[in-house]
């Protein structure tokens, strides 16, 4: 059945982390789950969906209750056990789909190793930065505003469930970037840092949240779907 349809098989990974007094643990679970499900639904070739890891990397939110951490080895372990039972079925099209920050270089590595040991190459993506080139103009907070918990993740959970939002809650916590580096899902970093968020923020907050709307959400949805549509034609979309 998998190698007469040779779908793209879609393996999203999240966390469960605090999301300041305003968003739940599952933030960034949830929004990975949607968006993944929107990409299957609107893409041009045949894609499904596996549940989503729910845990990730997050020991820099560990000050704060409710936070679920995996440590790096055993995420990689996970994450890699789910790619090569894909591939022992006839799987060959994965994309990758990261839905935290603290994931982002582990995956990469992931990917580096499936494709040294298994001979296949995973797509591999975090969601918003296939949006870096749109998102000024789809932004209402200046940089600084879309950090953790911040614009676009409480406008895109506007969207995918507002009852979550607990909008009386909101309150911004900007932060201005440094010379090399700075707090904003799309500040042009040259240098990566640790830092746990408790030193951040007293709320475990940064950014924008006030300035999140449903309609921002649903255009950062939209320019984010599009994307994923095309890169799956630009991999994918001949064969």
């Amino acid at each position: 059945m998998l190698e007469r349809s040779d779908p793209i098989v879609i393996v999203t990974v999240g966390a469960t982390e605090q999301h300041g007094p305003h968003l739940p643990l599952n933030t960034d679970a949830d929004i990975g789950t949607q968006v993944a499900t929107r990409i299957a639904q609107a893409s041009p070739v045949p894609a499904l969906t596996l549940p989503t890891i729910w845990a990730g990397f997050s020991p820099h939110h560990m000050a704060f209750c409710g936070t679920i951490t995996l440590k790096q080895e055993t995420l990689f372990a996970v994450v890699y056990d789910v790619i090569e039972s894909l591939v022992a079925h006839g799987v060959s099209r994965i994309l990758l789909l990261n839905s935290h920050g603290g994931n982002i270089a582990l995956l990469k590595t992931v990917v580096d190793e499936v494709g040294i040991r298994l001979g296949v190459s995973p797509v591999y993506a975090t969601y918003w930065h296939l949006i870096s080139d749109a998102v000024t103009a789809l932004r209402r907070s200046e940089i600084g505003g879309m950090s953790h918990a911040g614009e676009l993740e409480t406008a895109l959970k506007m969207v995918f469930a507002p009852g979550d939002v607990r909008t009386e809650a909101i309150e911004d916590v900007m932060i201005q970037p440094g010379e090399f580096h700075g707090v904003d899902m799309f500040a042009a970093n040259r240098i990566g840092i640790y830092r746990p968020f408790d030193s951040w923020s007293a709320s475990g907050q940064i950014g924008a949240p006030s300035l999140a709307t449903p309609e921002t959400g649903e255009r950062l949805l939209e320019a984010i779907v599009d994307q994923f549509v095309r890169l799956i034609r630009s991999q994918w979309g001949k064969r």
